[in-house]
């Protein structure tokens, strides 16, 4: 009985190892050797201090969060964060094509532009043109701008009041 036990697992090694053998030369890969492709890509990724704008693609058909230069380390007012957004994209923003689907106010009167404090509710953006009419992703810009950007390490809910009515709160929503 020993004889045949040998036998038998000696039987099924063998065919493992067939199976094995089979499985990697049949595959039908063939080699090559090693092709350089460049380095690896890199992306630079904004701090948890840098401020970010969100405008639009060159196509207008998402969000691209603009990280502002020259604040590093300090908090900009969320009225001028607001401002720097409804004026739109400038710099290298501008230069590579970003765009914004928010109207650019002309004369901005005192209080026509608002920040409400931050509370766990959320905050309020009051802006001096029509807000009904927006496109979801116009919206967005503003939702996720004072939304991430006003208050550090905080996502607030945002209501947009505009000349015609209120929005109901929006939380930035980043999917495609």
């Amino acid at each position: 009985m020993t004889g045949r036990r040998t036998r038998s697992r000696a039987a099924v090694a063998t065919a493992a190892l067939v199976s094995c053998a089979l499985l990697l030369t049949g595959c039908g890969i063939k080699r090559s050797g090693v092709i350089d492709s460049g380095h690896a890509a890199t992306v630079k990724v904004p701090g948890a201090k840098s401020t970010i704008v969100y405008f639009l693609s060159k196509d207008g058909d998402r969000l691209v969060p603009t990280p502002v230069t020259g604040f590093e380390g300090h908090d900009i007012n969320p009225e001028v964060l607001l401002l720097m957004l409804l004026e739109g994209p400038r710099g290298r923003a501008a230069e590579v094509g970003l765009t914004t689907g928010l109207p650019q106010p002309t004369a901005l009167k005192d209080g026509s532009l608002a920040v409400s404090p931050y509370s766990h509710a959320g905050m309020t953006v009051r802006v001096p043109f029509a807000v009904a009419g927006l496109s979801e992703l116009a919206r967005m810009q503003i939702v996720c701008t004072i939304g991430i950007s006003a208050v550090r390490d905080v996502i607030s809910p945002i209501t947009l009041m505009g000349t015609d009515t209120t929005l109901a709160s929006a939380d930035c929503s980043l999917k495609p």
